[in-house]
């Protein structure tokens, strides 16, 4: 997790803070928004929040491999292994 980390009371806004970070640490700006997956409250996963950003990123992502083990620990980091609104909590 980065040193200086802001957290947000609601989950799709906090997705959206890790978000901004993987855009300004690692260049993965592709757009996504938290409220899309957050959506309908339902459980998001590191592997489906991982695969997500990755495909987002398109085809030129090159070393996907790594990247995909790098995004996963800072979603786990994070948030554990999966969340949803009814279990995040500040």
């Amino acid at each position: 997790m980065a040193k200086h980390t802001l957290f947000h009371p609601n989950l799709a806004d906090d997705l959206d803070i890790l978000l901004g970070e993987l855009c300004a640490e690692w260049d993965f700006c592709a757009g996504i928004k938290g409220a899309d997956l957050a959506k309908d409250g339902k459980m998001l996963t590191s592997k489906v929040f991982t695969e997500t950003v990755i495909k987002a990123e398109g085809d030129s992502l090159t070393g996907a491999k790594n990247w995909n083990r790098r995004i996963k620990r800072r979603f786990v980091q994070r948030y554990g292994h999966e969340v949803s609104d009814a279990t995040w909590t500040l």
